[in-house]
């Protein structure tokens, strides 16, 4: 027989906040029938918190000489009639309790359909009439009546409900507010008992790793009660937890009841602008008493917005814009150029991040497009997977993310293609390089031959979304010209002939003297790859753009070549944001495809480069931001240049992944979708 089943009926023996004959402290107005300050005592709890268990629980705790009465408002109006309580639904007649009754007043301004009511008799936040419901208004004249009557008006309200009822009741409302604490060590040590072989066991761990989950009788029941049909999580806090949460959701409802039921539109709002202004991005909404925000359940429905960086065209070893303008080169000079910043605008990004490390908004994943380097040598390579072991360092962690998900995910650019190797047999051999150099992070796989066996999603499962790796620089080093590939060609024949054995160093000297192009391309067999998975939002990374973007450039092959068929493919697949590099500029744009069977927009960002001086604004990077709320996303994205020696964020823009408009933050928090 089960002895842990979190939505049971009332039973005395298994009440852990009011055992035997105690009385905890909180509660002792309510028992003793203490007369309130304003109309009526409001002991404000969650749904799924308790609310039904106190009312037993005060009623037994008063005992038979001292009497009480329950009146559930979303019974019919004749049950509060024939109890003396027709006045708390507006009836004419006076309340016929004695004095130093406790009236338990619940459900205090629901519909019986179950949709919280707003003064007026409307369903709050739709302005649809209610139908059975109780105006919070009559309510509280009322509550009145009962008390100038000698008895004690106990509502339990949801924060919801205490919203529509507080304003009136009266100036001292506020001082007549009970809200009960968190479970006490002892409360859940009496949970536990119940299971005195395992239970105290989970307990601890739970306390240790997951003490969200001992706020509550139900929420630390409903733990337990998973513990008991999966013996093997009693040792796995975590897989407890996820087993547990998806009870809640599944069996018990508890997202609808706690968060859309139990919460009012203002409170919602303030729990999704609370989380955007943790992630940095500042949101004005309605004030509202948030209710508290660890909450197990709701942490994993809600959870923190996840932070991203991208990153493009560092060109480790290449001509790197300096911090400060050191012109005196004297020892003297130096030292003032060191305290002043001196550097690179990578080095003061490395500071940067680890001061967001420090105030708790470090990026959770970073994504770097192309040019990691400025030419593909080893030492270069070694600078910058230093740099990037740095980065990962300061990463911050994401309850949606798992400890080997991968953290930095790479795509390469023209600059990191051997171009000397343009003329070998091999097509991909000028790609092996950044393949061996990086081999430890996530990229595209130009060196495999075969599309098909390229890395192309990184997949996050816990946050719902996927990131598209896409190679563009497969063709990288392409001689302009077919005189120069044959001139090439004979040289090389020729020079290997000649030395009996070939100086790669001197071939490749020569070699790079020729003009070149870098056409940016996708091979159709990755293009063919792309899909839509339904529960996730999708984004790309490449490193050319796949739109013309607002500056002039006199250049063959600047772009994607096949950039029309990517975008149809990228939209179809649900792309909600590519990001690329290539141009150093930070460019934000929105492109919908007509004639389309699904509408579908695709937002594209390039970011300025983040190193080179190659540029004509300053460098920087961009900050994109998902937001989860249970399956459903929201993507915010900004671009943060280096000013003065700052770190300086734009405005952000928000939307819906395919959205064609774009949503202020306000309406992301008021009004989801």
């Amino acid at each position: 027989m089960s002895r842990y089943r979190p939505s049971r009926a009332y039973q005395q023996e298994l009440d852990v906040r009011f055992p035997g004959d105690h009385v905890p402290g909180w509660a002792r107005p309510l028992v003793e029938g203490q007369l309130p300050n304003s109309a009526a005592w409001l002991v404000e709890l969650p749904r799924r918190a308790g609310k039904t268990w106190l009312a037993h629980a005060v009623e037994r705790a008063r005992g038979a000489l001292r009497p009480s009465r329950r009146v559930d408002l979303r019974s019919p109006a004749e049950a509060a009639r024939r109890r003396g309580l027709g006045c708390l639904r507006g009836g004419k007649q006076a309340p016929g309790v004695p004095a130093g009754c406790v009236v338990l007043v619940d459900e205090p301004a629901r519909a019986r359909g179950g949709a919280v009511v707003a003064a007026g008799g409307r369903t709050a936040g739709t302005g649809a009439p209610a139908h059975g419901g109780v105006d919070p208004a009559a309510l509280a004249t009322g509550l009145a009546q009962v008390r100038d009557a000698g008895a004690v008006p106990v509502v339990l309200a949801t924060p919801a409900e205490h919203l529509l009822l507080a304003p009136h009741l009266g100036a001292d409302a506020p001082k007549d507010v009970l809200r009960p604490p968190r479970l006490g060590a002892d409360e859940c040590a009496r949970m536990a008992a119940r299971a005195a072989e395992w239970a105290p066991g989970v307990v601890a761990l739970l306390r240790e790793a997951e003490p969200g989950w001992l706020q509550t009788p139900f929420l630390l029941e409903l733990a337990l009660q998973t513990a008991e049909e999966h013996p093997a999580l009693r040792t796995d806090p975590a897989r407890l937890a996820t087993a547990a949460y998806e009870e809640a959701c599944g069996r018990h409802q508890y997202v609808p009841q706690w968060f859309h039921d139990g919460l009012a539109a203002e409170h919602r709002a303030a729990l999704r602008a609370r989380r955007w202004r943790d992630a940095g991005v500042e949101v004005a909404v309605p004030a509202a008493h948030p209710p508290p925000a660890d909450d197990p359940v709701l942490v994993r429905h809600l959870p923190d917005v996840l932070r991203i960086h991208h990153i493009t065209d560092l060109h480790h070893g290449g001509g790197l814009r300096a911090n400060v303008d050191a012109k005196d080169t004297s020892q003297a000079g130096q030292r003032l150029a060191e305290l002043a910043g001196a550097g690179s605008p990578l080095d003061a990004y490395l500071e940067h991040v680890r001061q967001l490390a420090g105030q708790g908004r470090a990026p959770h994943l970073v994504i770097a497009t192309g040019d990691l380097v400025n030419r593909p040598v080893d030492a270069d390579g070694e600078t910058a997977l230093g740099w990037l072991r740095t980065l990962a360092g300061h990463l911050a962690d994401h309850p949606d993310l798992r400890p080997d998900d991968p953290r930095v995910l790479l795509t390469g650019g023209n600059h990191d293609v051997s171009w000397e190797l343009c003329l070998d047999a091999d097509p991909q051999a000028r790609h092996r390089w950044f393949a061996r150099v990086f081999a430890d992070y996530p990229h595209p796989d130009l060196h495999e031959p075969d599309p098909a066996a390229r890395r192309l999603y990184v997949t996050y499962p816990g946050a719902g979304l996927r990131v598209a790796l896409l190679g563009t620089a497969e063709s990288g080093g392409e001689p302009a010209h077919d005189r120069d590939r044959e001139r090439l060609e004979r040289f090389r024949a020729e020079y290997v002939a000649a030395a009996g054995a070939a100086d790669d160093d001197a071939v490749r000297r020569i070699v790079l003297d020729f003009e070149r192009h870098d056409p940016g391309v996708i091979a159709r067999g990755v293009l063919d790859r792309l899909t839509r998975e339904p529960g996730y939002v999708t984004l790309a990374a490449l490193h050319h753009p796949l739109s013309p973007v607002p500056a002039v450039e006199i250049a063959p092959y600047s772009g994607v070549v096949n950039a029309g068929q990517a975008k149809w493919t990228l939209a179809d697949a649900a792309t909600s944001l590519v990001l690329h590099g290539h141009t150093h500029l930070g460019f934000t744009a929105a492109e919908r495809l007509l004639g389309t069977a699904r509408p579908w927009t695709t937002r594209i960002a390039g970011a300025p480069a983040l190193g080179s001086r190659e540029s004509d604004e300053r460098n920087g990077y961009n900050e994109v931001f998902v937001a989860r709320e249970g399956g459903e996303h929201a993507l915010a994205l900004r671009t943060v240049r280096f000013e003065a020696g700052a770190w300086t964020p734009a405005e952000p823009v928000a939307f819906h992944p395919g959205a064609p408009d774009e949503t202020p933050l306000r309406d992301l928090c008021t009004i989801p979708r």
